[in-house]
């Protein structure tokens, strides 16, 4: 079986990729890797490729595979993926969500950070500072027992974090077409009534898919309509949330918190340095979290490479497989 990368991938995250492979298919498969990753190069080795790992894909790259089985893109977004080069495609197109434990633990952490003053107070200490004159935050914390907690998107992530925020004594509702009532959700709402659903939230969460129809959705609006000082934290995408209306809001005092593991302005490949954003400056707010991206990064593991490593052996082994994408809703 020949696996050919269409992007470019640390040596860390192949050989995380091999070691995953040979515990179940040791010496049946190759991962073939371009001299340079353009439509010429995949080109070049994809002829006889039986699965495509990663975003990047063409009408010219499909019609010249001849024995495509499956393209996997090693991780949850799709947002970088052309859909319409696969519209005329009967080859699967698969993302992963084996990161989603990971994730939804840290949104659980940032939210009660929030709700704590956790980072904030620590700052204080580390100067001494007990903040008896409680400036700029008091030293009062919020319960997250009994609050309502508005979940955007009540899919992998976002149900794991409505699970473990329930076992608080918080009262779930949820926005998503698809989700259902049940023992952790009292409340749900179709994405079209996301407006009476966050006008209900003490606390809101995030974990939307970034497509045409929600890039930009939270927005001056949206924030407008929710209970002020309420909480707002993304696990979705930078581009989800409207920048200046987040920062509009923080600032008017509006929403009472603020966190982030995704900011719309990341350092480039390679580097490690970089404000999370050229407009304002976020991380000057004490009632800020933020943190790099880093949701899906364990100790030990790359959970988000775990679930394209068990659909790789499943087309080799012939079983049914798993995070297949709606190519239409983009999803």
């Amino acid at each position: 079986m020949k696996i050919v990368l269409t992007r470019s991938m640390v040596p860390g995250d192949i050989q995380y990729i091999r070691d995953g492979l040979d515990k179940e298919i040791a010496g049946k498969y190759e991962i073939s890797i371009p001299e340079e990753f353009t439509e010429d190069g995949i080109c070049r080795i994809c002829e006889d490729a039986d699965i495509l790992l990663g975003p990047y894909v063409t009408p010219r790259i499909l019609s010249t595979c001849k024995k495509l089985q499956l393209i996997q893109v090693p991780w949850t977004g799709m947002d970088t993926f052309d859909f319409s080069a696969v519209r005329e495609c009967s080859v699967p197109v698969c993302n992963t969500h084996s990161n989603a434990d990971s994730v939804a633990e840290l949104g659980v952490a940032i939210v009660l950070d929030l709700l704590k003053k956790v980072s904030y107070h620590d700052r204080k200490m580390r100067e001494g500072n007990w903040n008896r004159d409680q400036k700029p935050l008091d030293l009062k914390s919020r319960m997250l027992n009994k609050q309502t907690v508005c979940i955007l998107g009540f899919g992998n992530i976002g149900s794991r974090i409505g699970r473990i925020l329930a076992a608080f004594g918080a009262k779930i509702i949820a926005v998503d077409d698809r989700a259902s009532v049940g023992e952790t959700v009292s409340e749900v709402y179709k994405n079209a009534d996301i407006k009476v659903a966050l006008s209900k939230a003490d606390i809101a969460v995030c974990t939307l898919p970034l497509t045409d129809t929600t890039r930009g959705m939270i927005n001056d609006e949206i924030f407008g309509i929710m209970k002020d000082g309420a909480v707002f934290v993304n696990m979705s995408r930078a581009a989800v949330v409207d920048e200046d209306s987040a920062w509009n809001a923080l600032e008017s005092g509006k929403l009472g918190g603020f966190g982030s593991d995704v900011w719309w302005n990341a350092p480039k490949r390679g580097e490690s340095q970089s404000y999370p954003s050229v407009k304002h400056e976020f991380w000057k707010l004490d009632n800020v979290i933020m943190s790099p991206h880093r949701a899906g990064y364990i100790e030990g593991c790359l959970p988000h490479l775990d679930g394209a490593i068990e659909n790789i052996i499943a087309v080799e082994k012939g079983k049914n497989l798993s995070c297949v994408v709606d190519v239409k809703q983009g999803f």
